[in-house]
């Protein structure tokens, strides 16, 4: 068996910065808090809370300390009341996100219905949401939801950061007949479209991909699908325990990628797993 990895794997820029914000926080302070989880990945989730870090699910069960913002972002009027309680906040959003919120406020502030294109339930879409000002915001996920929504005659399109290109343009081409001006800006991660591009080139060379990530990750979701659209044989695992030997007798090429919030080490695991089983890294 060949082993494969693109040539960039691990953690994105935006990940990097969110943990260092944290790690550094609790050296100097004791009591830091989170909203949800700061990343999507079990491991570093998991890392996080033997730190020191305490997941809660709002503000009322905290009195005292530092809360830190999640890489997915938040409700403005969440980070405000954290702020009037006397907290320290310490935003820790991924950049690219930013970019998404200040643009739907400026959208909605100009009167364009802001249309996003993502998951509604996903917590980088409800803090974008919450930076609308003004009229009602449309969320779709793939070009048949685009049928539900009614003529506008100004809309203003972003997307998920962690969206798959192909998709987007095909619900961009079909929202842009629903309206009479459309704005559109692609706001998917740079990171992430050479991630998901890598991954174009990976498949057409191996026989199976296993992508890494956390089962809640938006963007090693989009490797998955990704990868199954290709028709290569795809296996999704969080860790090296999830990974079965039996499915790969047989395979000679492999490869091997993860999300941008997977642990370079978590893949490496992985790909040592395979290498004990009798695999030639490449």
């Amino acid at each position: 068996m060949q082993i494969f990895l693109p040539e960039k794997i691990g953690l994105c820029f935006g990940v990097k910065r969110a943990l260092k914000l944290t790690l550094d926080e609790i050296k100097r302070n004791r009591k830091v808090y989170i909203l949800g989880d700061l990343i999507h990945n079990p491991q570093v989730a998991e890392n996080l809370r033997r730190r020191g870090i305490k997941s809660i699910g709002n503000l009322s069960q905290i009195k005292e300390g530092t809360l830190i913002i999640r890489s997915h972002g938040e409700d403005p009027s969440v980070i405000r009341e954290a702020r009037k309680r006397k907290l320290r906040v310490l935003d820790a959003t991924c950049p690219y996100v930013l970019k998404v919120q200040k643009i739907v406020r400026s959208l909605s502030q100009e009167s364009y219905r802001v249309i996003i294109v993502g998951t509604d339930t996903h917590p980088e879409v409800r803090g974008v949401i919450a930076n609308v000002k003004k009229g009602r915001v449309y969320v779709v996920k793939n070009s048949q939801e685009t049928e539900k929504l009614p003529f506008l005659k100004k809309a203003g399109i972003v997307a998920q950061t962690t969206e798959n290109i192909e998709n987007f343009s095909r619900i961009v081409k079909r929202l842009i007949e629903k309206t009479s001006e459309c704005r559109v800006f692609n706001t998917i991660c740079r990171i992430i479209r050479e991630r998901q591009e890598e991954i174009r080139k990976l498949a057409r060379e191996v026989e199976a991909v296993i992508v890494v990530g956390g089962y809640n990750s938006s963007n090693t979701h989009q490797l998955v699908k990704l990868c199954q659209s290709l028709e290569v044989k795809t296996c999704f695992v969080e860790k090296e325990e999830d990974l079965s030997m039996k499915e790969w007798k047989g395979i000679k090429r492999v490869g091997i990628t993860g999300g941008t919030s997977t642990p370079e080490e978590v893949i490496e695991k992985i790909k040592n797993k395979l290498l004990n089983q009798g695999g030639k890294g490449t």
